[in-house]
């Protein structure tokens, strides 16, 4: 589909999106392949139903629903993204909440909405998140492409019905490896809601309906994901998604991992295919209204106290097993041939990684196992099994007491894995494995809450002469701008640069950082340069805190970032301590 049709696609999904009759479209060959007859779709529609409905149960779909809106008879598709401690969080379409989300972009309230799969899972009136029209590279210029843009994460109260305590958080695509999601690569599955179609024609039921086509074409400013559909003859491309489906996900595997690359948008008129926006270009907006939205570069990741684990690559192989190695690469070594003992251990992977706030690098060393059908894990090379048993997992850890001298800091990195067939020997597949290391002290500052750190030396109780100093270390993102003094006592004024995350721009914000003095005292808070109270002892704790009154003029919305501080204490300063803590602002 060419821009111009694009244009007459959305018209017709915003159009559409508030009527009664919703389609999914199936190709007229692949419904009669399924039990269906041409002469009595109606009639003949359960059977086809049956069938896909087999992976439209896909536990992997568990998180696919059908949303309805209290005072209108118009139905999206949904996908749980997941809760944190107060709302449910679903991704959908933004002309499913606003016919005009091109021109009042942000957010607005929703009336009660309901989702549900096979019974309710949770409802309530929320907020509706919809981000800005995306900028044409260079320009600054808003792109003419309205599906970019179609896309909202509504927010609703944690009362779920029903919890979908089975159902993990989708992965969302946020690498965008075009060579991977071109023409010819894997395919596209999906699964919508609403009134079916045959080849063009409407066929009166409804229900869940699963579908798929071949890898979509990028599109736009590469911010569009596109996909073709014959409604006649044998083919590939035998299924359509239109306005019913609005909002549902696309899924594709990479790696052997399911994710989520992109949501439904907008069919052509002339039924010749559908489209919708890129979830590369939209996960970073996502993660800012939910940042706990699960992403494929974080469930491929290690750090402390979150070990990698692989899905099981055996199930891949038509004979044997396989073993991991870690080909030659620039930043990381370890394993590169296969053995065969089966004798418990781990093998060791060595990861070059840079600091980021000092850009300082260091080596950590990672433990690399191989998972048993017996439960006794070997060395990650090492294809040994147990029995029949096949199973294959690596897992990949980190592990304090193997790196005793690793400095304090975020530390960022990663290393090419590489599955091997030990005995399949055309099986290979490489895959990347990130290592984030926040080895220092971390925290959070919300609207309401500060985030206090009563012993920045917990390990390592200060001494009176031995005082723990704190300063803010230089950084492209926060600077400190001088003193103010407020009834609980001075402070120092940080000035942090955060994401509007509603407006997609940078812009400042102030915030509160002093020391408290110990408990038992009647001493006033003091800034962030002081080291002992007004009775003269040692500060051990620091405070960063956001306040309202300091920001005039901000308009509610959602503020993202992080600020470092660091201390030191101990004799003459040897001991360093970093606190990364992250800026969750909320004033909406």
């Amino acid at each position: 589909m060419n821009s111009r049709i694009s244009r007459v696609v959305m018209a017709l999904s915003l159009a559409a999106a508030s009527a009664a009759a919703q389609a999914i479209g199936l190709n007229e060959q692949r419904f009669e392949a399924l039990g269906g007859r041409l002469d009595e779709p109606f009639n003949s529609m359960s059977v086809v139903e049956s069938k896909l409905a087999v992976e439209s149960q896909n536990p992997r779909f568990r998180s696919v629903g059908e949303l309805s809106f209290h005072g209108s008879d118009r139905t999206c598709t949904g996908t749980w993204l997941g809760e944190d401690a107060r709302h449910t969080y679903v991704l959908t379409a933004a002309h499913c909440v606003a016919a005009d989300f091109r021109k009042t972009p942000g957010f607005r309230y929703v009336e009660r909405v309901t989702m549900r799969n096979d019974a309710v899972v949770f409802h309530g009136r929320g907020l509706a998140f919809i981000p800005p029209p995306r900028r044409l590279p260079g320009s600054g210029v808003a792109s003419d492409e309205p599906s970019e843009s179609d896309v909202a994460v509504i927010r609703l109260p944690k009362r779920q019905l029903r919890p979908l305590t089975d159902a993990g958080r989708p992965l969302l695509d946020d690498l965008g490896d075009d060579a991977h999601d071109g023409p010819g690569q894997a395919d596209i599955e999906f699964v919508g809601y609403g009134l079916w179609r045959v080849g063009t024609k409407e066929v009166g039921r409804t229900g869940r309906l699963w579908g798929s086509v071949p890898g979509g074409e990028v599109r736009g400013t590469r911010h569009l994901l596109s996909f073709g559909y014959d409604p006649r003859g044998e083919t590939r491309r035998w299924f359509v998604a239109t306005s019913g489906d609005s909002g549902g996900a696309f899924w594709q595997q990479r790696w052997g991992y399911w994710r989520v690359v992109g949501t439904a948008s907008a069919r052509d008129a002339r039924f010749r295919g559908f489209e919708g926006p890129r979830m590369a270009a939209l996960a970073h907006w996502v993660k800012g209204i939910f940042p706990d939205a699960r992403t494929l570069s974080e469930r491929m990741t290690v750090g402390i106290g979150s070990p990698f684990v692989s899905r099981d690559h055996a199930v891949d192989v038509s004979d044997g097993s396989v073993a991991y190695l870690v080909p030659e690469q620039e930043n990381a070594t370890g394993p590169t041939a296969p053995t065969s003992s089966g004798a418990a251990g781990h093998s060791v992977i060595h990861v070059i990684v840079e600091d980021e706030l000092t850009h300082h690098r260091a080596e950590v060393r990672l433990r690399g196992q191989r998972e048993t059908a017996c439960g006794q894990p070997v060395r990650m090379e090492d294809d040994g099994t147990c029995g029949n048993g096949r199973t294959a997992r690596l897992v990949v850890s980190f592990h304090p007491e193997d790196n005793p001298d690793l400095p304090r800091g975020s530390l960022v990195g990663g290393v090419e894995i590489e599955a091997v067939g030990t005995r399949d020997g055309q099986y290979r597949q490489r895959f990347p494995l990130r290592v984030r290391i926040d080895h220092l002290l971390r925290g959070e500052v919300t609207a309401d809450r500060a985030q206090v750190l009563p012993d920045l030396m917990p390990r390592a109780p200060s001494r009176e002469a031995d005082p723990v100093r704190v300063a803010l270390p230089t950084q492209a993102d926060a600077r400190a701008d001088g003193t103010a003094s407020a009834s609980e006592g001075p402070f120092t004024r940080v000035v942090a640069t955060v994401r509007d995350v509603l407006r997609d721009t940078d812009r400042p914000l102030v915030l509160r950082a002093y020391r408290r003095a110990a408990a038992g005292t009647s001493c006033a808070t003091t800034t962030l340069d002081a080291s002992t109270d007004c009775e003269g002892r040692a500060l051990t704790g620091v405070s960063l805190q956001y306040e309202a009154r300091d920001n005039p003029g901000l308009r509610p919305g959602l503020y993202r970032g992080r600020v470092f501080l660091e201390a030191r204490g101990g004799p003459a300063g040897a001991r360093l301590e970093r606190v990364a803590v992250r800026l969750n602002i909320d004033t909406l």
